[in-house]
């Protein structure tokens, strides 16, 4: 069976779930187990594009997870191993009916047996549970209004299907699975982020007037904050060099009279050289910064203060 095929019973799982676990040999459920990642990234990279698609709209949505920074070692602790054990219990774990203690509890006070109904339901738990999952994300965002929830089925696209594919893999094949696939999920995840966007340099601008330059930090190190800023008598910059600093830090010291707000306040080294003897005007380098970074509109400034 190839990676088609296994994608074809995840559908069917999706569209008709049960908890018929299958019965396979470990390397068999390891096959699925990669199977249902790799779907499982394909439609986040749908939703991925779509997002990019429609961020002059979602761009006021600042999310919370971005403000946070963690070594790579506790980052891997807290979103590999006990993010995905502790939410794979709460949504995971009680789709089996013997595993749902607070449904068994309520069967046990009415003296009833309640496991028919959970059997006859089980496509609409199930639904329920990957939909709570999904939509318990919504939390890491700030600034929502009415547009923010016409969209989320959008904004959080991606977690709604994860939802439906960890249950797959914890019906199917057993609940360790479903932790080992969230597992999978959230470290190749941290994986991408060092890849892309820790240590990576780029030039925001490099002509014959100046070179910015800037050096992502997604992580932190152990490495002292500095900032140093030689400028001329009118203002002009004529170099700038900050290590393991915030951006919000740098442009709160440059127009300390100014309501300039970053949305995802980003950790960084930034060099700033000016080619000429004239400098890099302040106006200038705020407009560079504009540019690649996302600053919150003057509404949302003044909501957060």
């Amino acid at each position: 069976m190839g990676l088609r095929s296994r994608i074809s019973v995840i559908n069917g799982f999706i569209k008709h779930p049960d908890d018929i676990v299958f019965s396979i040999s470990n390397w068999e459920k390891l096959k699925y187990l990669i199977a249902a990642i790799a779907y499982d990234f394909g439609i986040a990279f749908i939703f991925i594009i779509i997002m990019n698609a429609l961020s002059p709209v979602l761009e006021p949505y600042e999310n919370l997870l971005n403000a946070e920074s963690y070594t790579i070692w506790v980052s891997i602790f807290i979103i590999c191993i006990f993010t995905p054990f502790l939410e794979e219990t709460i949504f995971r774990l009680p789709l089996k009916y013997e595993r749902n203690f607070l449904f068994r509890g309520i069967s046990y006070l009415l003296k009833k047996d309640l496991s028919i109904f959970w059997i006859k339901n089980l496509r609409i738990i199930v639904y329920i549970f990957a939909a709570t999952f999904g939509f318990v994300h919504l939390g890491n965002y700030t600034n929502t209004d009415f547009i923010f929830y016409v969209l989320a089925p959008i904004i959080v696209g991606s977690q709604l299907f994860a939802g439906m594919i960890f249950s797959f893999l914890r019906l199917k094949l057993g609940f360790l699975w479903a932790v080992f696939g969230h597992f999978s999920h959230n470290f190749i995840l941290i994986m991408l982020a060092f890849l892309f966007f820790h240590n990576v340099e780029r030039d925001l601008v490099d002509n014959e007037q100046v070179r910015i330059k800037t050096t992502g930090i997604a992580f932190t190190v152990e490495r002292n904050p500095s900032f140093s800023c030689d400028t001329l008598q009118n203002g002009n910059l004529l170099c700038l060099r900050a290590e393991n600093i915030s951006l919000q830090s740098i442009i709160d010291t440059l127009y300390p009279n100014q309501l300039l707000i970053i949305r995802d306040n980003d950790q960084l080294d930034l060099d700033l050289f000016s080619k000429t003897a004239e400098g890099y005007s302040k106006k200038e380098f705020i407009e560079v910064l504009k540019e690649n970074y996302t600053f919150k509109k003057a509404a949302d400034t003044s909501s957060s203060h």
